[in-house]
Parts: structure tokens; sequence; C-alpha cells
């Protein structure tokens, strides 16, 4: 009886193509498949990653056989796909038939990245989706094998036109957040996934532990601050990550019980800033760390020694500096680092404030205080190379500006806070070497990242810096 049924559903699908019937599967989509018995032994990631699948593509799919070789034109979010019926495959064990796809894109997201994928997707006789997977290249996922060389560190191994899109920065947020979030909270025991919540959108937690901690993300601040109130009261702890802060202003209130962090900040406090170079990677919109110039390049033109074109500002520099000034600061490296940070927002600050934004220079003032605590922790913990002093100049307003000189380099600010302060005179008293650093603010900060331990620019000294009070 089964093989009559089969037989009679085969029958009844030829009739369905001979009439000029699309043969579509029904019920594709990540939701469906979440519901089979395919993914209840998926590991966490491995749900992600189908989540990323082109779903609303593969649902528009003709797997009619007669189609093969032939390209279907779809249509989905302004882009336009070229989908092959590759093969078509029966499998009588499983009473299924498995369509082997090849789908292409000319440009997709924010990086407007060629797509070119193979997927595997099965369907019952009687036209009911059972499953998809990617089409695996030596029995790998691709994003998995850039997730590898992601986390190890492994750019040379990283191709940059398929590393650059959104799918891939999607994902690989997803799993960094995982990481953090096990590390930082293992002491709660096993946290529970949730991959029917989907990475961006929805209210479902990303990592739970019952209905005593909540934990998800958001890549901007806004969203993680609605996130974090639309989840309130439904734990006793809701956290919210998130990876940029949001370039204007938004509501900040959060109820009782909830709380948004940045994952700049999880990683500094908790984790000792094992994952800032990950982190800077996503937040610079993945820009692999060894495309940067080279430091003997950068130097001279820091110095003023070479003259160099103004450089605009770019998004994924502010992101970068933003973050940089939420780190703890104890070494002469992320000191270089975080006053370079200044440079840049101060530079991104005065522009916007020429477009008419006024508000957001009211927004990112807070770094100003930041300028201040590093200045005077550098005088304090009396680095090495570093100094620090104020001066009345013309343009200032009666307002002096503070300087801060490292190896040769002057980094300067107006209206910090308590300024006066570092006001000198006689041999103590320094002039500001005229070397103006905000035209080429992204240089700098480029230059000074290079410097950080581990870069291929630090032959500057790194070591922790103890403060005279400390050693006394």
């Amino acid at each position: 009886m089964p093989d009559r049924v089969a037989e009679a559903c085969g029958a009844g699908q030829r009739a369905g193509r001979a009439a000029g019937i699309a043969m579509r599967l029904r019920g594709v989509s990540f939701d469906n498949w979440l519901r089979s018995p395919d993914h209840r032994d998926k590991k966490p990631k491995e749900r992600w990653l189908r989540e990323l699948y082109p779903w609303p593509v593969l649902a528009q799919v003709d797997c009619d056989e007669r189609l093969k070789g032939r390209v279907q034109s779809i249509e989905f979010d302004d882009a336009d796909f070229d989908v092959t019926l590759v093969s078509v495959d029966p499998q009588p064990k499983r009473d299924t038939f498995k369509y082997l796809l090849h789908i292409e894109s000319d440009g997709l997201g924010w990086q407007s990245r060629p797509y070119a994928d193979d997927f595997y997707m099965h369907g019952k006789r009687d036209g009911r989706f059972a499953t998809v997977y990617h089409a695996k290249k030596k029995k790998e996922e691709p994003l998995e094998t850039t997730a590898r060389a992601f986390f190890s560190g492994r750019w040379q191994s990283i191709d940059a036109d398929s590393f650059a899109n959104v799918a891939v920065s999607r994902f690989l947020a997803a799993s960094l957040v995982d990481k953090m979030v096990t590390k930082a909270w293992g002491a709660w025991g096993n946290l529970d996934h949730y991959p029917s919540a989907r990475l961006v959108g929805g209210a479902s937690p990303m990592l739970a532990s019952g209905n005593d901690l909540w934990i998800g993300y958001r890549y901007y601040s806004e969203g993680a601050h609605a996130w974090a109130r639309q989840c309130a009261g439904q734990a006793s702890r809701v956290v919210a990550l998130y990876f940029a802060p949001t370039k204007y202003q938004f509501r900040t209130d959060l109820p009782d019980g909830a709380e948004v962090m940045s994952v700049t900040e999880l990683d500094d406090i908790r984790l000792g800033g094992e994952y800032e170079e990950l982190i800077r990677v996503l937040l610079r919109k993945l820009e692999l760390p060894h495309e940067a110039r080279p430091l003997v390049e950068l130097d001279p033109i820091v110095r003023g020694r070479v003259d160099s074109p103004e450089v605009g500002v770019t998004d994924a520099d502010v992101h970068e500096a933003l973050a940089a000034l939420k780190r703890a600061c104890a070494s002469k490296a992320q000191l270089r680092y975080q006053l370079a940070a200044g440079v840049l927002l101060n530079r991104w600050i005065e522009e916007e404030r020429r477009r008419g934004r006024v508000k957001r220079k009211k927004f990112y003032a807070s770094f100003k205080p930041r300028i201040r605590e590093l200045a005077s922790w550098a005088r304090e913990a009396g680095v090495e190379g570093v100094n620090v002093w104020a001066d009345r100049t013309d343009d200032s307003c009666g307002t002096p500006v503070t300087y801060v000189r490292m190896d040769g380099v002057d980094f300067s600010y107006h209206d910090i806070p308590d300024a006066d302060e570092f006001l000198a005179s006689g041999p103590d008293a320094l002039t500001w070497s005229g070397v103006r650093l905000k035209p080429i603010a992204p240089l700098v900060l480029e230059w000074a990242r290079l410097q950080l331990p581990g870069n291929d620019g630090s032959e500057i000294g790194d070591q922790k810096v103890t403060s005279r009070k400390q050693s006394a």
C-alpha cells in the first residue's frame, strides 16, 4: 500500500508539472527546519548557520526536473538571484528527492558582495519540505572554515572578498558573544541556547539560565536597550550586549533587573581583554588586521616628517575609537591608543557639528572626562617618555588646551575638565610641536593600534606601569 500511495503522489506531481504548475516545496523556512527531526542533534552554531541560509529564495525555487541546468531568476529584498537546479536525485529509502541548487547574486548587504553558494534541499514525494544543508566542500561549512581562522587569528587564511559580508559578520558576532558569555557567566552552570531566536530581531534570549538569567545581543546599543526593556520581568536578570554605540540620542531608560553592556566592557572587565582584537575586527566591518599599512609608513606621517592629505573618518573608525575608550589603561601602548581614539572623536564631532548635528556633540562629550583620566594617570604613573601640560592659546577662549607628548608626538584636546591643573611655567613649560593630528586622525588611530601588544609594530615596550604612589 505505501508504494501505491507514493506512486499516486508521484503521478499527481507529474500531472501538475505537465499542467505548468510550479513544483515548489511547501514549508521551506528556518522555523519549519527547527521543527523537523533534522535539527535536534545539531549544535547551536550549526543552527545559527542554517538561520543565515537564503530561505526566501529557496522557497521560490521551482524543483521541476525538466528545469535542470536552466537559470531561474528570483527577486528578494531588492536583490536579484540566479538559481540553477543542478540535479534531482530520488532517495527511495527516505521517500524523498534531493535537489542540488546553485544560487548566485551580484550584490548583497552593506558590502555589495557577490554571492555564490550551493545547497542540497530535500523534499517529500508529496512536495513537503524536509531539510536543507550547504553543499559542503571537504565536509566543512564555508562559514565554519572562516570561523576557525577568525578565532585563531589566522588572517592570512581568510579570503577578504568572501569574508566581508553580512552573513559572515552575523555568524561571527553570534559565535563571539557565545564564547564570551559562556566564560563570563560560567558560574551559572550550563546556559541553554535558543536557536529559534533570530540573530536580528525577536524577543527571545540568545542564552539563558531558566528564569534567573536571560542574555541577548544586538549589534547597536539602541537595539540592545530596546530588547532589554522588552524582556525585563521575564527573568530575574536580563542582560543585553552590543558591539557598536548608536550614533545619535535614543531612549536609554531601563526597568529594574535589566542592564545593557558593550561587548568591549564585558571583555575588559570580566575576561581580561582576551577578545579585544576580534571585537575590533567586527567593529571595523570585518577589516582584516594584516591589511593595515606598515608602521614604518605611518610613523613619519604622524610625526609630521611626511606630508599627507586629509583622511576621512569612517563609521568603522568611530566605532573603534569609542570602544577603545571603554577599556582600562595600564600600559604605555594602551595610553597611546586611547589618546589617538580621543583625537579621532574630536575630529568626528567637529565634522558632525559642521553638518548641523549639534546633539551628537553633547552625546559624545562624555569622552572628554576620559581624556582627563588618561592624562592624570600618565602624569601620576610617571610613564617614561610622556609629558602632560596645558597652555592657553589664542584660539582657546581662555580655557587651557591639554597636551600629552608621547615619544615626540603631541596629542592635544580642548575643553578637558580641570585643565588648569596641568598648567606649567618655567622649566616645566613645554611648547606644542605644531603637528596637527586631527586631519589625519584615522592614520593616527591605525598607527597607535599597530603598537599594541601582539601587533607587528610593537617595538615600544608595553610593560604595565606602576604608579609612583604604589611603588613608594
